[in-house]
């Protein structure tokens, strides 16, 4: 009677272990043929249901005058900011971007789930875009949302390399209803050199700025209301007393154009 009760056991044992193989061959199975169900019979390729779509950005020098005085921006398609790309989840994107600067570029798409050396950023994940090349970037649209894409080369994101991505959602999936869909980018606009505001945030320890914006402080004026300390204090992290910003700029921007309202 002892020996039955292992070798009845070792039979439950088996019997479990084989019954488990075949519900994962079942399984396995299954999961291939959905994987087989997106093949496309002609091609032998597997399709995500989307589309592909395709658009062409080509990059090139202005300039601009927004507050009386000429400066230099970057245009693409002709217009100071780029254009909003529209594509909906499961298409295929296909971007081709133009350089035609006299500098190096590419693009940036913030916030995407793609592929690595799709991303971007030159030197890093993505070979730069050099004057005169065209550069193809392509990846499957994975999420649905609002995004934007910018150049992460030098200071050219500061004078107009940047757009606006929309991802709508699939046929089918519940979505609010609303009466229109207006993509903002608010901005901000200064004609100085972005190399040079650069240097003078990172360098400079003086109230530049600040004159411009008619924001100084004076040591006597701290005094006199008491605030001796947080005048120290603020001029130890470089903060300005009366403004939370650290740039004066000449104008601000909704999507790359002056607001006339």
């Amino acid at each position: 009677m002892q020996n039955k009760i292992p070798n009845f056991l070792r039979f439950c044992t088996m019997l479990f272990l084989v019954v488990s193989v075949q519900a994962f061959s079942q399984d396995h199975s299954m999961h291939m043929e959905k994987k087989s169900d997106l093949k496309n019979e002609a091609t032998g390729k597997i399709s995500f249901g989307g589309k592909t779509v395709r658009y062409d950005l080509y990059v090139r020098d202005t300039l601009v005058n927004f507050s009386g005085k000429p400066a230099r921006a970057i245009a693409t398609n002709g217009k100071l900011q780029a254009p909003t790309l529209y594509f909906k989840e499961g298409d295929t994107a296909e971007i081709y971007l133009h350089n035609q600067l006299k500098e190096n570029t590419g693009l940036h798409w913030h916030g995407v789930i793609l592929p690595n050396e799709m991303d971007g950023v030159p030197y890093l994940t993505t070979k730069e875009v050099k004057p005169g090349e065209t550069h193809l970037y392509k990846f499957r649209i994975s999420q649905n949302g609002t995004y934007w894409y910018h150049s992460h080369e030098g200071t050219q994101e500061q004078i107009g390399m940047n757009g606006i991505l929309v991802f709508n959602k699939r046929d089918g999936q519940p979505s609010k209803k609303f009466a229109a869909d207006i993509p903002v980018i608010l901005g901000e606009w200064t004609d100085e050199n972005p190399k040079q505001i650069m240097r003078r945030l990172h360098m400079d320890q003086t109230d530049y700025w600040a004159i411009k914006k008619g924001t100084t402080q004076s040591y006597s004026e701290a005094i006199g209301k008491g605030h001796f300390g947080t005048k120290l204090l603020n001029e130890w992290k470089r903060m300005e007393a009366m403004d939370v910003s650290d740039v004066y700029y000449n104008n601000f921007l909704i999507n790359g154009a002056v607001s006339t309202d």
